[in-house]
């Protein structure tokens, strides 16, 4: 009898070894398992700080475009004010040419999608940096998308008009510029009433509203770029 009962702790004892030796090998392939996600994370968040390196350089080209643009608008705005014509026919319509509105902001979205597909966004530590991507890549884009598409209907009246008025003719040199090329005004004809009505005066206090409009918002976008890269350099060093 004692011996049935010496060979049934025996074979217990062998069971709960081997069960251990299940569970604790299943635990240590977890953990590699897991730490090969983690590490994929981890470079999915170092690609991310690098496109939100290149998007912030596009961002700031722009607003300091949609800058450009409001400063000539006043400027043209200040003449007309003064009724002095104190720029020249030629000043004025090279000013034209070069109130540009249209610019539009593209973010690169493509390391989000690889976090959301791959299951890496789940492994993120920090809550905040989970929330303020949702926001960027989701709320804010779709704003983005939403008055991009105002002010390109917008700068269809606005060249259709203002350029046919004035009859510009420009070149440009598709080689040389940040994104669209350099416009040079080749020919124009100065349409003085025009000029001084307020159908032209409107249209440029709506070009800079819409350029105001928009600068504030990729102000907004590049402040929670900032953010996000001060999360997202502290969550692959954690």
């Amino acid at each position: 009898m004692k011996l049935g009962i010496d060979k049934i702790q025996k074979y217990g004892l062998e069971s709960l070894v081997i069960l251990f030796s299940i569970i604790l090998s299943f635990y240590i392939e977890g953990q590699r398992d897991l730490a090969e996600k983690n590490s994929d994370k981890n470079k999915l968040i170092t690609d991310l700080i690098n496109t939100i390196d290149e998007d912030q350089k596009q961002l700031d080209y722009i607003k300091s475009e949609m800058n450009k643009t409001v400063k000539l608008i006043n400027e043209i705005q200040a003449d007309i004010n003064s009724e002095n014509s104190n720029l020249s026919k030629i000043d004025i319509i090279n000013k034209i040419s070069e109130i540009k509105v249209s610019y539009s902001f593209f973010s690169q979205e493509g390391i989000f999608n690889q976090l959301i597909s791959t299951g890496s966004f789940e492994l993120i530590e920090n809550e905040d940096l989970k929330l303020l991507l949702l926001k960027i890549y989701n709320h804010q884009n779709n704003r983005n998308y939403a008055i991009s598409n105002l002010i390109d209907i917008f700068s269809i009246e606005f060249y259709n008009t203002v350029y046919q008025k004035f009859r510009i003719d420009i070149n440009v040199n598709n080689m040389e510029g940040e994104i669209y090329g350099i416009s040079v005004v080749s020919d124009f004809n100065f349409n003085k009433t025009f000029y001084f009505s307020d159908e032209f005066y409107g249209f440029l206090t709506r070009a800079k509203t819409y350029a105001n409009l928009y600068s504030r918002l990729l102000n907004d976008i590049s402040e929670n770029y900032k953010q996000a890269k001060i999360y997202s350099e502290y969550e692959i060093n954690i």
